[in-house]
């Protein structure tokens, strides 16, 4: 290794340059001393080692430019022209300035390259291997990244779980507020009927002893058209509780719908008779599969609801017809009809319309129509127009096997 120094022994002492030399080849790094030329005054074993450089071909005394072009041609630098990489990096070292940078080499090692100026012209360079500490480095920036990302996805999860909690609140507030009304439109809705029963009552308690058949007729006509709605009313709230609570069962049997129309259409008729009912019905089926209570249930609603909300406009009318394998019964009213922003909520439960307004209602019929028709396998379709009236479409399978099974199953049981 002798050749690796160019050194004169220290006031006589030769002992003094064989530790020099053992502490220059024993740096844990590379060390590389240039003269103002370029020439190479010094080098260790590990300056070789770690730029996997051939001592033989770069002895000390040869002039660094020599490595920038062996380097440069082995791709070292990357692509582009060697020599002008060489160039590049000649114009550098030659101003002996002091920097520092890292570089990964061919072998894959990272090194920390330095360079200081030393006195008198040229350069000290020292060359390190610094792969273990970058590699933890960038692993530690990957999974900085990573927790950085987890922490953005965890509060945008955050985010989205309190805004949902928000949308639910916003709900229960909502279900409240219409639970409120609810219940101060049902006590109403119970004390109407009651009134008309009480009312009816006194005047047959006052002229009891003067009554005539017409007299006792019309005023029995108002306490039995007001016990039909409190029935009505009571039917509704069982069956939208029992709905509510999974409760709600159905016997599917074939029954005509026809009749099941033409019946809630005369018990509507015994009620009032401020209004004419148009029916055609003829094109109906014969018979569907179908609870016939429940159905009785969704046309009593329905057809309840166009007088109601058509006051002053007497003529209802009914069709029915077949639509492929579907029966389809559509009820029609010319009265107060319902905002168009008002429509996608007609089925929610608890929710009127604004058009209803001074109206009596609970606002759960709808909801339990749309439940008991879709029990059935069927669907409920609306249109209405503001001042132009009301229609609804009722539209149930003809025959359905998942029903006929519901209904063998129970008769079996």
């Amino acid at each position: 290794m002798q050749n690796r120094y160019d050194a004169n022994t220290i006031d006589g002492r030769e002992d003094a340059t064989g530790l020099l030399h053992a502490t220059i080849d024993n740096f844990p790094g590379g060390i590389c001393v240039l003269d103002n030329d370029l020439t190479m005054l010094v080098t260790n074993r590990k300056f070789y080692e770690l730029l996997d450089l051939s001592e033989d071909m770069f002895p000390v005394g040869s002039n660094f430019e020599g490595v920038f072009r062996y380097n440069a041609h082995r791709g070292e630098y990357g692509l582009g022209d060697p020599e002008e990489k060489v160039r590049e990096r000649l114009t550098h070292v030659r101003r002996f300035e002091e920097h520092c940078f890292d570089r990964e080499v061919g072998t894959g090692l990272v090194i920390e390259m330095r360079s200081a100026p030393k006195p008198g012209g040229g350069s000290v360079l020292t060359y390190l291997d610094v792969t273990v500490n970058r590699r933890a480095e960038q692993a530690l920036l990957r999974h900085k990244e990573t927790l950085e990302e987890l922490v953005l996805l965890r509060t945008e999860e955050i985010e989205r779980q309190a805004e949902e909690l928000r949308r639910l609140l916003d709900q229960e507030r909502h279900i409240n507020e219409l639970q409120r009304q609810f219940v101060t439109m049902t006590s109403h809705e119970f004390r109407t009927p009651l009134a008309i029963i009480d009312g009816a009552a006194q005047r047959l308690q006052r002229r009891k002893h003067a009554v005539t058949s017409e007299f006792v007729e019309e005023k029995a006509g108002l306490i039995r058209g007001a016990v039909s709605r409190m029935v009505d009313l009571m039917e509704s709230f069982l069956s939208a509780g029992r709905i509510e609570h999974g409760n709600m069962t159905y016997e599917f049997r074939p029954c005509s719908l026809r009749e099941v129309v033409e019946r809630c259409v005369a018990r509507q008729h015994s009620i009032t008779t401020t209004h004419r009912f148009h029916l055609e019905l003829n094109d109906l089926p014969p018979v569907v599969v179908a609870d016939t209570a429940a159905m009785e249930q969704v046309f009593t609603n329905l057809i309840s609801n166009a007088v109601k909300y058509a006051p002053v406009s007497p003529d209802i009318y009914i069709t029915g017809y077949s639509d492929g394998g579907s029966a389809c019964v559509a009820v029609t009213d010319t009265g107060v009809g319902i905002d168009t922003d008002d429509l996608p909520k007609m089925f929610t439960r608890y929710f009127r319309a604004r058009s209803s307004t001074g109206i009596a209602g609970t606002g759960i019929g709808l909801n339990l129509v749309k439940q008991i028709v879709e029990a059935h396998k069927g669907s409920i379709s609306l249109e209405s127009r503001k001042g132009q009236g009301t229609k609804f479409t009722v539209t149930l399978p003809v025959t359905n096997p998942m029903l006929i099974a519901t209904c063998d199953e129970a008769k079996a049981g």
